[in-house]
């Protein structure tokens, strides 16, 4: 039985920006904030 595994790394990145609105929108950023 031949096994052929291909490795797939990931990188995930959180970053907490200090703006008032969010980055798409002009919600406010904070908690509850829509």
């Amino acid at each position: 039985m031949s096994k052929n595994w291909e490795a797939v790394i990931g990188l995930e990145i959180h970053a907490e920006l200090k703006t008032r609105t969010k980055l798409f929108c002009a919600c406010p950023n904070e908690f509850g904030g829509r």
